[in-house]
């Protein structure tokens, strides 16, 4: 239990202290992804840094959680997910990235 509570009051004095930092993001547009297209999201990817990419992809791997109902993170298919998803794209930038996501899946 104080272990849990060190924790807590870490991520939250962490999230205070970079609060100046978020606030310079709030500009960021938001994103709607059942609209964009694997052309627009590899745009976006590739002008964007690796940790605004790292959080997109957790997102969209959220996503199909939500969908599939898996509940487990498994790191070494994320990273599998997210190569498979950048070629797919690079193949078919007229698709919905959700499309994408769903077609290129991951592993069980």
């Amino acid at each position: 239990m104080k272990h849990s509570l060190a924790v807590a009051t870490l991520c939250c004095s962490s999230l205070l202290i970079s609060m100046p930092v978020l606030a310079k993001k709030a500009s960021v547009q938001n994103i709607n992804f059942g609209e964009i297209t694997c052309g627009e999201f590899m745009k976006e990817i590739a002008a964007g840094s690796a940790e605004d990419a790292g959080v997109v992809l957790m997102w969209i791997d959220g996503y199909l959680s939500g969908v599939s109902g898996d509940t487990v993170l498994k790191w070494n298919d994320l990273e599998k997910f997210s190569t498979n998803l950048v070629a797919y794209c690079g193949k078919k930038p007229d698709e919905k990235v959700l499309d994408a996501a769903q077609a290129v899946g991951i592993a069980e």
